[in-house]
């Protein structure tokens, strides 16, 4: 059909002022008007405007309507007009959400009118994104000039303006405003490292961060979380870093991955880089450290420095490992830290007061009243006068009275034990002992010095309490001042001639002054009374008749200024108080004892067979011939399709190494093919040296196949395997005769990959189910292809079904290939389009469905228009098509039109449903259908073995409906099948590498799958398939083979195998050699997590294996759960953590029946522990087992779990699961698999938190921030009380997001957490971003378990990992203690996983006892 005529006064453009309609001729009807005249069009007719063009390419981007806008140049004579352009894009769906890019020329624009200007703007604007198009000669003649300068000044601008012609302007903005924004960022550290608030990049660099008045870093800082550690765990770790950091030196030096030159590396003769003293000092000041410590931190610094750049350098120094991987400011902050005393640093670098150390009460079992009275004595001793914590407690405990505990003290402060004329601790005595009248002569003595002190000093003596007073003592240049304490009690000698070595009891205290500088003075004053020079003092307590305090006032008034001025060492001032690092270290040698791991018990290597070996295979297969057993076996294997192509396979293996054999579903391949090879060997002179190892993708397939194959040559693989045998996780059947093994794909990579890299001794490998492209699989044909360069006698054979089978020819460079005709029935497809007029089914339109244009509307419609279908049967196609969801009354609808039209009632339907809730639906909607008798069952992977087996059964005279997941492809043949409706929809796990979550998406599935279902309906007989899509969906949206699984999967697992077959394998290089090689994305993305969980030593892809990723390696499980097994293990928690790791590598324990879902969730939260789902199952578990351990019989046991709606088969796998990891740490050598060792290991197992630590251990990164909402109050009589919160207010986010914990979890409903961050399993997006198998963690579980620790000195917090995600509020103290402790910690790791059997951490146990009292009350004292 012509096109028809345009107009003659119509134009293509619609250009303002561009009409071709005929204008008036001068001088016509002037009068009549009256408006002013039109302008000249200002482009020629028949070309767009470019603000038109503009319009269209933003319209056609997706953008909204750009602004143009103009404004007259200043000064301009004549005056001229520039303009500039604003583009929109929404950012959300929110229309008021929109990101702007503002285009405007460089040099102003100067065009005579505003409305030229316009355009202009608008070509500029045009350029910026369009400037790889040819767009010039769609411009008007008049602007092309324009285009053409602007063409000339972008190939002359420089490299660094290139994103200002980005084709997309809104990332071009992005990429700028990030690269400005890290400008002023690392201008802001230049300026503030020069006022001294900042240090340089070191390994474990602090961000600089800005402190605000109020000591926070702003409001992520605010709302992170507080770290506390009671003073009392503060002393423990403090003593347990000094002593350990002298321990493991070496250790730590070599942990250090940041280290560019440490003592071991760094050549002789290289010149030591200086410090800037200087600036450091300037820093440090401006930090408010006093001058004397900087001096000497800054004197340390150096001297640790010089041996760091030394070759040789002691690794015994921790001041040389601080620095070699941090700043030099961060060691000199970390140097004053560690030695200096909490109350002599700057304010902020001391604990808040919620983390001071506080009673929680006393009970009467516990002491009582005297308790609570000591408690307060040691506070008052340590926070007031000063004395270490240890030191008080140690004299408590011989000593109650206040008086005697600080004479004794005051002694042990200055040394005095023994042989001291009176003074040593043990010439003490008892205290006061006299009679009556001695007492009462001290009483009145002491009354009158007390009256000679009031009228002395007035104010400055304050009576507290009968028997104590202050004194106040200033500094008259400084704010310090202290007070002086002196007790008159009945049990202090003071005055009397009888005890001339008795001075008053006293202590000193100070609000401004540390602990150290007051015990310095206590010391001072102590020594005056034995100075020979200082005959006042000495007469004074020899004469008895008092008059000592106010000599003691005098002292301490002219020793004060002295004093501060020179502050004395912090170690020699508690030297007789505090042991020494190197008296408390065992002086034997702690070289641990290594021992050889376990060999394994298969050697793989074989010897080469003799001629009575030979002789003896061949007689055994001539008695398996003539058993007249054999003949039916051969009768039926010689039925199989496979059978006519024995020859063919046995001679094409005789002159190739590697062979594709390509059949159908039912051919028989898997289970002739390997006795062909046998049996042709055997023939050939070879059986003895023949090994064939046959891999199979499931376990499910390598038993049944393994049983089928020994059946036919008639043998039982389960009582007595001889030629065939199997080989899975945890189980194996076999025997020396063995010639024929089938295993999993996953035995033979551990095999691989543990002494055996290429299989010596294996003849064949037969890689069954090719077709699948699971990661394992994929994995080893890509191990075989090199393998084969270095095994010259093996042979590699691909099984595979008609399933794009041309890619492993090709990836073997064009190896040979046999194909098996498959045996099957003929079956008819029925699409939709085909059933659709006979079923007469009305769908209705769905509103939740993707949105179609009008042109995918006219165009289905069209299409559906040929089909010569009723107006009915074309609108439901159209509103089928257009639907993205599974219609289930179309399910219904076609089963019941295969009900009705059947010819007779046997045969069993098939219906294919993506998932679990698909078939639970599909089955009510089919149970509300009139179908007859019939009988409707399920079919997907989490039944149990017994309801599974239901399926196989025969249901006559009902009919049988099966609604299974896509298990029943391949897996699972049911026999009497005759129909098969396919939905066309399968659930696919998919892997975003950007956010590290795996998704579970609905999506449709590929024609090869849909080949594999239909081939279900033709096993026993003719068949039909009934496809509930079009053709034209088959042909435009079903891919044509599924998506390789190392394509949509994490890969850190893959990553550890191929590490741990050799760990100088680069693995992007090596899986670049892949079938379908990963996106760099997703390699990046697991590299990373393989340095979250330690498993790895650097960010180099060359990097190698750490001790615990080598060990991770070997477990057979996922590698989280591979790393808690032995931190369980040395942490002696291992029998929680071997259940946990089961858990998570089984179905659920509970289960959910459709019927009784909120028993089930009662049944569950009955169990709930610890705010824990974890937790929770493994005390269910737990529940099980003692019901057991009872005595409890079978039934009684079953009964426990009906009741609790807990799985039996799932506890049977726990159990067996267990004995399989504690069999693999056992061949590790990290125990002896005996229940006694068990026990041994698990002694910390009822600490909670301790558990929890592990977990993180295992589960990092995979944390989630809890975000508390704000606290709301309500008024009572009493005054005004907290509102609980609702679950439903409780956020939580994790690095990528919002996130929700999953119904089924017993946090669902937890409002009230504590720790603000939770710990999980696995994240998958359905409705919402779900956690599966959360775990609040403990904040120390965090700092001892977690990633890497990043100490905020200004900030006052700590961040945990790469990104900081984890932030911590805490004194920095506290932080840098922490992370002192981490090292320690990954330094005994080291050497417990090099040598597993070493004396189970003994001589070095203060690192484990300090991390177990921080977690047990997280950081608070017990």
């Amino acid at each position: 059909m012509a096109p028809k005529k345009r107009p003659t006064n119509v134009v293509r453009s619609g250009n303002a002022g561009n009409s071709t309609k005929p204008t008036k001729e001068k001088g016509k009807d002037d009068a009549k008007d009256d408006g002013p005249p039109r302008p000249p069009p200002l482009f020629p007719a028949g070309y767009k405007s470019p603000l038109t063009i503009l319009n269209e390419k933003c319209q056609k981007m997706g953008w909204e309507r750009p602004t143009v806008e103009t404004r007259p140049n200043r000064g301009s004579d004549p005056q001229t007009f520039t303009g500039w352009v604003i583009l929109k894009k929404r950012v959300s769906k929110n229309i008021y959400n929109l990101d702007e890019v503002r285009l405007q020329p460089h040099t102003p624009l100067q065009i005579g009118t505003s409305a030229e200007a316009r355009h202009y703007a608008a070509t500029y604007a045009l350029f910026r994104f369009c400037s790889h198009l040819p767009m010039s000669m769609t411009l008007p003649p008049s602007i092309r000039p324009y285009w053409s300068t602007l063409t000339a000044e972008k190939a002359a601008a420089p490299p660094h303006q290139a994103w200002e012609y980005d084709p997309d302007p809104f990332a071009a903005k992005k990429e700028v405003e990030d690269r400005q924004s890290k400008k002023k960022d690392k201008e802001a550290a230049k300026e503030s490292q020069a006022n001294g608030t900042a240090s340089g990049p070191s390994g474990r660099g602090s961000p600089v961060v800005k402190e605000s008045t109020h000591g926070g870093g702003g409001a992520a800082w605010e709302r992170a979380p507080e770290v506390k550690m009671a003073s009392s765990l503060r002393e423990t770790v403090e003593a347990t870093v000094r002593k350990m950091m002298q321990q493991f030196p070496s250790a730590v030096l070599e942990a250090s991955r940041d280290a560019t030159a440490t003592a071991s590396t760094a050549p002789s003769g290289v010149n030591t880089p200086s410090l800037d003293l200087a600036s450091l000092q300037t820093q440090l000041t401006n930090l408010g450290f006093r001058s004397t410590h900087i001096t000497s931190a800054l004197s340390a610094l150096s001297a640790a420095n010089a041996r760091l750049h030394s070759s040789s350098s002691s690794t015994k120094d921790p001041l040389v490992l601080s620095l070699s991987i941090l700043s030099p400011l961060e060691a000199a902050i970390e140097w004053l830290l560690l030695h200096l005393p909490e109350d002599d640093l700057p304010p902020r670098y001391r604990p808040s007061s919620s983390s001071a150390d506080f009673i929680t009460g006393a009970s009467a079992t516990s002491g009582g009243k005297s308790a609570l009275v000591k408690g307060w004595l040691v506070d008052k001793l340590v926070k007031q006068a000063g004395f270490p914590r240890k030191a008080v407690e140690i004299v408590l405990a011989q000593k109650q009275r206040e008086s005697v505990v600080l004479d004794i003290l005051g002694r042990r402060l200055c040394g005095w034990e023994a042989n001291e004329d009176g003074w040593g601790v043990e010439e003490y005595g008892d205290g006061w002992s006299a009679d009556e009248a001695a007492t009462e002569e001290r009483k009145i003595t002491r009354d009158e010095e007390i009256m000679a002190l009031e009228a002395v000093l007035g104010d400055r003596y304050q009576q507290i309490s009968p028997t104590e007073a202050i004194i106040d003592i200033e500094y008259e240049t400084t704010a310090d001042s202290i007070q002086l304490h002196v007790l008159f009690d009945d049990h202090s000698p003071y005055p009397s001639p009888q005890h001339p070595a008795h001075p008053p009891s006293f202590f000193i205290s100070s609000e401004t002054l540390p602990a150290y500088i007051r015990l310095h003075l206590h010391a001072q004053l102590l020594r005056a009374f034995r100075d020979p020079d200082r005959h006042d003092l000495t007469s004074v307590l020899e004469a008895g008749s008092g008059g000592a305090v106010l000599i003691m006032v005098e002292y301490l008034e002219s020793t004060l200024a002295e004093v501060l001025e020179t502050p004395p060492d912090v170690g020699e001032v508690t030297k007789h108080l505090v042991p020494k690092v190197d008296d408390v270290i065992s002086s034997k040698s702690s070289t641990p004892v290594k021992r050889k791991q376990k060999q394994s018990r298969e050697t793989y290597k074989r010897k080469e067979p003799t001629a009575e070996e030979e002789e003896a295979v061949r007689k055994k297969q001539k008695s398996m011939f003539d058993d007249p057993a054999y003949s039916p076996m051969l009768a039926d294997r010689k039925k199989l399709p496979a059978w006519k192509e024995r020859e063919n396979i046995t001679s094409a293996l005789e002159s190739n190494r590697v062979l594709v054999v390509v059949g159908e579903t039912g051919c028989g391949k898997s289970t002739q093919l390997p006795q062909f090879i046998l049996d042709h060997e055997i023939e050939a002179g070879r059986g003895a040296s023949a090994n064939i190892i046959v891999t199979q993708p499931r376990r499910v397939a390598a038993m049944g196949v393994a049983a089928r194959v020994a059946q036919e040559r008639l043998e039982d693989v389960d009582k007595s395997p001889e030629t065939v045998g199997y080989a899975i996780r945890g189980e194996r059947k076999s025997s020396p005769d063995t010639k024929v093994l089938f295993c999993t794909t996953g035995v033979v990579l551990r095999r691989l990959g543990s002494g055996d890299p290429d299989l010596l001794g294996v003849s064949h490998v037969a890689v069954d189910e090719a077709h699948e492209r699971g990661v394992d699989t994929d994995l080893l044909i890509c191990l075989l292809r090199d393998l084969l360069e270095r095994n010259k006698k093996i042979k590699v054979i691909l099984m595979s079904a008609t399933i794009n089978e041309q890619i492993f020819i090709n990836y073997f460079g064009g190896c040979p290939s046999l194909t098996i005709p498959g045996f099957t029935h003929p079956v008819t497809d029925h699409y939709l389009e085909d059933v659709i007029s006979d079923i007469r089914y009305k769908p209705q339109a769905s509103r939740f469905g993707p949105r179609q244009t009008e042109e995918q509307k006219a165009a289905i419609r069209a299409e559906f228009a040929k089909l010569n279908l009723d107006f009915e049967a074309q609108r439901a196609l159209e509103i089928l098509a257009a639907s993205d969801r599974i219609d289930y009354g179309l399910v219904a609808a076609i089963i019941k039109h295969i009900v009705d039209n059947a010819k007779s009632t046997a045969g069993a339907i098939l219906v294919f449903m993506p998932g679990v809730m698909e078939i639970r639906q599909c089955i009510t909607e089919l149970q509300n259908t009139s179908l007859g008798p019939v009988e409707i069952m399920p079919l997907h992977a989490n039944l149990s073995s017994a309801e599974q087996r239901r399926v196989f059964l025969p249901t006559a005279p009902r009919r049988k409906i099966v609604v299974a997941t896509n298990v029943a492809e391949t897996s699972v043949t049911i026999p009497d099948v005759i129909y098969v409706v396919d939905g066309g929809r399968v659930k696919e796990t998919q892997y975003d590498a950007d956010n590290g979550m795996q998704k579970l998406v609905e999506c449709w599935t590929s024609r090869a799958s849909g080949r594999q279902r239909r081939g279900r309906a033709g096993r026993t007989q003719p068949g039909q398939c009934y496809k509930l899509y079009t053709r034209r969906t088959e042909n435009n949206s079903m891919p044509r083979f599924p998506v390789p699984e190392i394509l949509r999967t994490p890969l850190e697992a893959l990553f550890l195998q191929v590490k741990a077959m050799n760990e100088d394998t680069d693995v992007k290089e090596f899986l670049s050699k892949a079938i379908d090689p990963p996106k760099m994305d997703a390699i990046n993305a697991a590299w990373q997590t393989l340095q979250d969980l330690g498993a790895v030593e650097s960010e180099d892809h060359k990097s190698r294996l750490t001790a615990l990723g080598r060990h991770m390696s070997m477990i057979p499980v996922d590698l989280r759960l591979a790393k808690m097994l032995v931190l369980g293990t040395i942490f002696k928690c291992l029998d929680p953590i071997l259940t946990i790791a089961a858990i998570l590598s089984s179905k659920p324990l509970f289960t959910s029946p459709m019927e009784k879902r909120d028993e089930s969730k009662k049944a569950r939260e009955s169990f709930a522990w610890a705010r824990s789902d974890l937790l929770t199952d493994v005390r269910a578990y737990d529940a099980c087992m003692a019901v057991r351990e009872k005595g409890g019989s079978h039934g009684a046991v079953r009964q426990f779990c009906e009741q609790n709606f807990i799985s039996q088969t799932t506890l049977r796998d726990i159990t067996s699961l267990r004995s399989d990891f504690l069999s693999a740490l056992s061949s590790l050598g990290f125990m002896n698999p005996s229940k006694s060792e068990l026990s041994k290991l698990s002694v910390n197992s009822k600490v909670d938190n301790l558990v929890k630590g592990v977990i993180v251990g295992g589960l990092y990164p995979r944390i989630a921030r809890i975000s508390m909402p704000k606290a709301q109050f309500e008024r009572v009589q009493q005054g005004a009380i907290q509102k609980d919160h609702e679950a439903k207010e409780v956020k939580m986010f994790d690095q990528a997001g919002r996130v929700f914990v999953h119904p089924t979890s017993v946090l669902f409903n937890e409002s009230g957490f504590k720790s603000g961050y939770l710990a999980y399993f696995a994240k998958a997006e359905t409705s919402k971003v779900f956690l599966r198998d959360a775990t609040e963690v403990p904040l120390y579980g965090l700092l001892l378990f977690g990633g890497n620790i990043t100490i905020n000195h200004w900030a006052g917090g700590i961040m945990i990992g790469k990104d900081g995600f984890v932030k911590l509020r805490a004194g920095t103290r506290i932080g840098v203690l922490c992370s002192q402790l981490r090292r320690l910690l990954d330094a005994q790791l080291t050497e417990q996983i090099e040598s597993p059997h070493s004396a189970d951490m003994s001589g070095h146990e203060e690192v484990v006892n300090a991390m177990m009292a921080l977690l047990q009350r997280d950081g608070l004292s017990l």
